[in-house]
């Protein structure tokens, strides 16, 4: 239903009431709504630094895609109150960038730091990986401005409205800018999780956008996807030297900043399938355990794939991601963690 008001004129009948139509708030609610799903994951950490400001977290979960999948927040009941700043492709650059910013916004509460690490981790730098070090000028840079861009000098912050459409006639920009910002924000701290009801694991995943489930699949398709992961894409970082080097360097800092600061700290590997661990380097693991074990303070490590007999296929919903089953059983298995630590 639309209300108008038209008066005559010599040129004919003129549509006056132009603001005044019930489709009006609709556009509002669709550009929102737009806004977010386009910057998902600039709006998820925006959030989650916001929380952490105003509430505070006994513990913060940092880490990638492994992390987001694998673990339930409001299950990890021996962390106490838990944050995560897990996103897809997030290094371990980016995990002391929160770590440092999570202690500024809220100290006072925080008594863990849970680190994801995967096998090829300490290889990984997202500034330099041409096909996703977008996600810098796009989530990072309009997080932080230019205070953590790593090794992309010359990146530019990248318009969150590109993606959403709005007549500026009718709204101005500047208004609805703060809305969706505000809403975005207010709604993903109500989730309070990367994954909801705003967004499932199954709607965030290749094969899960293409309907195909991982259990189903034949020993020679998941071999295929496993080598696709490993051979052709995660065992290639391991010719990265000077990236080890730098990671390194940061592990150390992150370590040193949080047991100054009486954090208690973990690091964990969530499980991956019997494909993956086929494929993946052998040179990884050895790495890690060496890496932690040179560390000048004692750090816990918990690797998931030492239980392997716990997950089957069913808890995958990729070779090294896992679904909903999956994550309960992993959120499990590390809340036992932290439990027989803290005795």
């Amino acid at each position: 239903m639309k209300y108008r008001v038209k008066i005559q004129s010599h040129c004919g009948v003129v549509d006056f009431m132009r603001f005044f139509q019930e489709d009006y708030f609709e556009k509002i609610k669709k550009a929102c709504i737009q806004y977010l799903y386009s910057n998902y994951d600039y709006c998820y950490l925006k959030a989650m630094h916001e929380k952490n400001h105003i509430s505070g977290a006994d513990s913060i979960i940092v880490g990638s895609s492994h992390a987001m999948n694998g673990i339930i927040e409001d299950m990890l009941t021996n962390a106490g109150n838990v944050i995560s700043f897990c996103i897809s492709s997030q290094d371990i650059y980016y995990d002391l960038a929160h770590i440092k910013e999570a202690l500024f916004e809220n100290k006072s509460t925080l008594k863990r730091c849970l680190i994801n690490l995967g096998y090829y981790m300490l290889f990984q730098d997202l500034s330099k990986s041409e096909s996703i070090r977008s996600i810098i000028p796009k989530t990072y840079m309009n997080l932080w401005g230019g205070k953590y861009i790593h090794n992309y000098a010359d990146a530019q912050s990248m318009d969150l409205f590109e993606n959403v459409t709005i007549d500026s006639f009718f709204y101005p920009i500047d208004a609805i800018k703060v809305l969706c910002d505000f809403w975005s924000c207010e709604v993903l701290k109500e989730q309070s999780s990367y994954y909801g009801d705003l967004l499932l694991r199954e709607d965030n995943n290749f094969l899960g956008v293409k309907k195909v489930d991982w259990s189903k699949m034949s020993d020679e398709e998941k071999d295929d996807y496993a080598i696709n992961r490993t051979l052709n894409g995660h065992n290639k970082h391991i010719k990265h030297e000077f990236t080890r080097k730098e990671n390194g360097e940061y592990l150390s800092e992150i370590v040193d900043i949080l047991t100054q600061n009486d954090i208690k700290v973990y690091f964990f590997i969530t499980p991956y399938t019997r494909n993956y661990l086929k494929y993946i380097d052998s040179r990884y693991k050895p790495d890690i355990l060496n890496a932690l074990n040179n560390l000048k303070d004692p750090v816990e490590f918990l690797d998931m794939n030492d239980y392997s007999d716990i997950f089957s296929d069913e808890d995958f919903i990729d070779s090294d991601h896992l679904n909903k089953q999956g994550a309960i059983k992993a959120t499990a298995l590390l809340n036992e963690y932290i439990a027989l630590a803290e005795e």
